[in-house]
């Protein structure tokens, strides 16, 4: 049967198919769902860690009467400031930006719990689900007047009373003083840290060195205030618009580009990465099973090539739609919830050339990698020659993926302007760059010089698919090839 012109029809049909393959397969879900799986996992564990963690009772038989007080005073400070950084991430996520002022005050003259009702009223929804963090250290008076009589609390023959429940004591801080010198003891039978060890730890070095400090004549506040008067450096950027926000100062909002380049360029790599190894595998899999050669009966080369580009390109932004879907709903909260200054970042970031850009050089990239995959995967006989071939493309794409934090630091490098033009760096060092403002020209020659690239790979990719189908690959058929073809020679035996 003979195919005359290409057929739009055949090539959807392919598309399909490679589509709905891998899609109707648990495998699949399981893939684009498990990372985000992990990362609820990874939120939930301290929660969850938290709340399995039991309650600990301990007691500090203070023979100086001096120091049992402030570590349990410590205890409490430290917890109050633990409460106070949670309550203000999670308010990053509950107050709009127009109260975010009004939060401020109140968290910073009312305290945190006045916070949790600003929150809990402003947004009862979210309230519900709000789950702050707690110490599970409860301290308890002595039992006893001397430590030999509470170590049976400790060993559990006897129970403090809490309440109406009797509970085991899980230690007892000993405080007194021998030869001059105080000397703390802790009885437990936990043969783990314990957070109160690491507590009177921390109070004692704080003690010893405000003691050093007051014996030259100065104390802890004194030099807290005298460190926030060291000068500290702005820096300013001439070529930057005087009547804008801050002057002509840099601030985060000018370095936040940069972020957001790099992460969209990173998004781009993985993007490219899973779906050539997507066709490299559909590829090899075809070949094994003869599913190429029926194919070939009603089809062309290029119905063939062309269908399996534009399936597993649909396939690759199925397997990403929960993470496109995140950024969505993160710029979303990031417009309703952030500073003005990440809210300015993101509205120069993501500005109409950036978009552009980015949806150009997605494509090209997935074009040029795409048909180097489909190639190497027609070569393959086996996935061992499939992996043996996979590995060399993914140290240099793991090699053009370190023009992302060159970009960060340096934009202005050398090594930036040439992997620019690089057609296997092109796309992640053209986007990575555009925060810095280059010419037109220059990121235009850079989609130019990979359009001619994917152009040249696609004839050349097309051909060795041709061979590599035909003739069932291999190292030394591709060689055998390439002296009768290019060479023009005859192949030795």
């Amino acid at each position: 049967m003979t195919n005359s012109g290409f057929s739009i029809r055949r090539a959807y049909l392919i598309a399909r198919r490679d589509f709905l393959g891998y899609v109707r397969t648990w495998g699949f879900w399981l893939t684009t769902f498990g990372p985000l799986i992990m990362i609820g996992l990874l939120m939930l564990a301290p929660i969850v860690m938290s709340k399995s963690e039991p309650t600990r009772y301990a007691t500090i038989l203070d023979e100086t009467g001096i120091h049992g007080v402030a570590i349990r005073n410590l205890a409490q400070a430290e917890n109050d400031r633990v409460l106070e950084m949670a309550v203000r991430e999670v308010s990053k996520l509950t107050v709009r930006t127009e109260d975010r002022a009004e939060f401020n005050k109140i968290i910073d003259e009312q305290g945190a719990e006045a916070a949790i009702d600003f929150i809990k009223k402003e947004n009862p929804r979210f309230a519900r689900y709000m789950n702050f963090p707690e110490s599970k250290l409860r301290f308890t008076d002595p039992p006893a007047d001397n430590i030999e009589d509470i170590k049976p609390y400790v060993l559990g023959e006897k129970f403090i009373t809490n309440g109406t429940n009797s509970v085991k004591l899980h230690g007892a801080l000993h405080l007194y003083e021998k030869d001059g010198e105080i000397e703390a003891d802790f009885w437990t039978t936990s043969v783990v840290s314990n957070s109160l060890v690491n507590l009177t730890n921390r109070y004692f070095s704080r003690l010893a060195s405000e003691e050093y400090l007051q014996s030259a004549g100065l104390s802890r506040s004194a030099l807290r205030v005298a460190e926030t008067k060291a000068p500290n450096v702005i820096s300013y950027n001439p070529a930057k618009l005087k009547t804008a926000t801050g002057g002509q100062a840099l601030t985060f909002e000018d370095s936040f580009p940069y972020l957001v380049a790099a992460i969209l360029s990173m998004l781009l790599w993985l993007t490219i990465f899973t779906g050539a190894y997507m066709l490299l595998v559909s590829m090899v899999e075809e070949k094994i099973n003869k599913v190429l050669e029926m194919l070939l009966a009603s089809t062309r080369f290029s119905e063939i090539f062309v269908g399996k580009l534009v399936g597993v390109a649909a396939l690759t932004l199925t397997s990403l739609s929960p993470w496109i879907l995140l950024a969505i709903l993160g710029l979303f909260g990031a417009s309703q919830f952030g500073d003005s200054a990440m809210v300015d970042g993101l509205a120069i970031a993501l500005d109409q050339r950036m978009i552009m850009f980015l949806v150009v050089f997605l494509v090209l990239g997935f074009l040029f990698y795409g048909t180097i995959f489909i190639a190497l995967g027609s070569l393959a006989e086996s996935m061992q020659d499939a992996s043996t071939l996979m590995t060399p493309m993914m140290l240099l794409m793991t090699a053009c993926i370190l023009v992302v934090p060159l970009g960060m630091t340096t934009p202005d490098s050398p090594i930036l302007h040439a992997a620019q033009w690089f057609p296997f760096s092109a796309p992640f060092a053209a986007i990575i760059r555009l925060p810095a403002d280059p010419p037109l020209w220059q990121t235009l020659g850079s989609a130019l010089s990979l359009i001619l690239s994917s152009f040249a790979v696609l004839w050349f990719a097309g051909r060795i698919f041709q061979h590599g189908v035909l003739t069932g690959g291999g190292a030394a058929s591709v060689k055998a090839w390439f002296i009768r073809t290019i060479l023009r020679r005859k192949p030795s035996k």
